[in-house]
């Protein structure tokens, strides 16, 4: 039964399977294709031309590994390439439907992915994949059925489409259907086809997969043949070649019926469209989603993967977030390069589910918090622990400048605190993920312009304020976006580092402070009088102030008496003043 109420059967689904599904059936994970993808993700059947569309991010050893997980990809309802679709004998006819097949929506899709792994019997996905459309359906599946998946990975893709893509998709479907050899979609065994209106609806949506920069480095205005233009209409660029070759070798695998019917479920996806009823079903969900975006793809731009990241912390869904440089756009190469599966694998949440221990965190290198926690157990760091118990239990928290994020892995677990980290630094990024903690990778300098005011019961800032360019702002931010704000940082004018300057006339290292001058993080140093007159100009109030020595610990008796002098380092709980 679809979605509009049209029933439709049987329903044949066309899959390829990868790795051995385990005894207790849980490490089950579902690659949902994009919209001219098919079945074949991985591998190439004893043919070497024929490998899979992302045959170097699933295999052995791979971002998704088969020694690890039971790998299943189905073509989707509408294909042509297996599945049920347009092309598909209507047995109430005994041909094909063409257009009289029913319109169906991404909710469709997704259940008969549940029928096929139901087939297969798995009730339970410790990951699902997918990329534009096959984001889409990862999205609504964790919205219906939130239990059912352990880790969700959308990947450039969009909670709906903008009207420009609307638009894109409109003028595709137009050139199918205006090519006098569409026959109103019943073209199948008439020895005539809309070759001429898909190749056109290829080429165009080729021209969307790819950025200016990849095009100018690729193609530039060089000529097809010789120096010289032909001045004619043939083919002269060789951009003009390559986007007729897309436009020819698209027919051979693809149906023109199934174009329409694919861009259409685009078009109609909203996921968010009631947000009050999706917040509900997500509600205290399992699921943590890794969304990923490419800053040069301009057909789903970051903007659409921010906007799915920022849904989705508003109902405290664990979300991390990656937008990944690439000159590519969102073609097939970039989803492909090397440093794109360097990106992923790292990026990659879903924790081993084939009995073994669980993975150890990686090196966080530099990492500011490198030297505090592992996986599990270890204790916090004495000045992250007194950070850690001036949150409540159970906050809502957004901690910048995260780290290795061994903090809020301690609050989520230790003080059932919900959140997310924010980190700039691939160490600290690669250390979350591998910690299962919630990041999103932006530079706090630029603001918090994704976060909506008041989003956060606390925001911390521990051991970062002196490394940003610019303090003041990302303090006012933090005050817009949090109700309170817990601040930490080392004491430049603590006496050892002043004697330093002062007896031997060279830029003092401490444990607090362990940088050198050449090679430190910290460019915006300053004293407990200097930050607390910060305070002041920003209209902000101390509500606690906790003094720290070398080691991080609180200071106690007399040396509380001149802190700008005898505390090495401070934590402040810090709010709004109101008149």
């Amino acid at each position: 039964m679809l979605e509009s109420g049209a029933r439709l059967g049987p329903v044949e689904v066309a899959y390829e399977t990868y790795g051995t599904l385990n005894d207790d059936r849980s490490n089950a994970v579902f690659i949902c294709h994009a919209l001219t993808g098919d079945a074949h993700a991985a591998g190439h059947h004893g043919d070497p031309d024929r490998r899979g569309w992302w045959d170097n991010l699933i295999g052995p050893g791979r971002p998704v590994d088969t020694d690890r997980f039971f790998v299943v990809c189905a073509n989707l309802l509408g294909g042509c390439q297996g599945t049920t679709g347009p092309s598909s004998v209507d047995p109430s006819t005994g041909r094909p439907y063409g257009l009289t097949f029913p319109l169906f929506t991404v909710r469709d899709l997704v259940e008969v992915h549940r029928a096929l792994l139901a087939h297969l019997g798995v009730d339970h996905l410790a990951a699902a994949i997918g990329g534009s459309l096959g984001g889409m359906q990862v999205l609504q599946w964790v919205i219906d059925h939130p239990g059912e998946i352990d880790a969700a990975l959308v990947i450039c893709s969009s909670s709906r489409l903008s009207a420009q893509n609307i638009a894109f998709s409109a003028v595709a479907r137009e050139a199918i259907m205006r090519d006098p050899d569409f026959q109103a979609g019943d073209y199948y065994g008439s020895g005539r086809a809309p070759d001429t209106g898909l190749s056109i609806a290829r080429m165009m949506a080729h021209i969307t997969y790819l950025s200016e920069e990849s095009m100018r480095e690729k193609f530039g205005r060089r000529l097809q043949h010789g120096d010289a233009p032909h001045f004619d209409f043939s083919v002269d660029f060789q951009v003009e070649s390559y986007l007729q070759h897309q436009g020819e070798s698209f027919l051979k695998r693809f149906d023109a019926n199934t174009y329409l019917y694919m861009t259409r479920v685009m078009d109609y996806f909203d996921a968010f469209a009631d947000p009050a009823e999706v917040g509900a079903c997500l509600e205290g969900t399992p699921t943590r989603f890794l969304v990923v975006s490419f800053d040069s793809d301009w057909r789903f731009d970051t903007e659409h993967s921010r906007e799915i990241v920022r849904q989705l912390q508003g109902w405290r869904v664990p979300v991390t977030f990656r937008d990944i440089e690439s000159p590519w756009g969102t073609t097939r190469s970039c989803w492909t390069s090397p440093s794109t599966t360097v990106r992923l694998r790292h990026s990659w949440p879903a924790r081993p589910t084939t009995g073994a221990s669980e993975g150890t965190v990686p090196p966080p290198g530099d990492c500011p918090r490198g030297a505090a926690g592992s996986l599990r157990g270890m204790a916090l760091r004495p000045d992250l622990d007194v950070v850690a118990a001036m949150v409540p239990r159970g906050s809502r928290v957004l901690d910048l400048g995260c780290g290795d994020g061994v903090l809020l892995d301690h609050l989520i677990r230790q003080k059932e605190c919900a959140g997310a980290g924010v980190e700039i630094s691939d160490e600290g990024f690669h250390a979350c993920v591998a910690r299962g903690v919630p990041v999103v990778v932006a530079d706090i300098d630029q603001g918090l312009g994704d976060v909506d005011d008041d989003a956060y019961d606390v925001v911390i800032l521990s051991q970062t304020l002196q490394a940003t360019h610019r303090p003041a702002l990302v303090l006012h931010e933090m005050m817009r976006v949090g109700h309170v704000g817990i601040v930490s940082f080392p004491n430049f004018g603590y006496w050892r580092l002043r004697w330093s300057l002062a007896a031997r006339g060279r830029m003092p290292t401490s444990r607090s402070l362990p940088y050198r001058w050449y090679d430190t993080p910290n460019i915006h140093l300053c004293t407990i009088r200097d930050f607390e007159t910060l305070l002041e100009h920003e209209d902000l109030m101390t509500i606690r102030r906790v003094l720290l020595d070398e080691r991080g610990r609180p200071l106690e008796g007399a040396r509380l008496r001149r802190p700008n002098l005898l505390a090495a380092g401070a934590v402040y709980l810090v709010g709004r003043s109101f008149p």
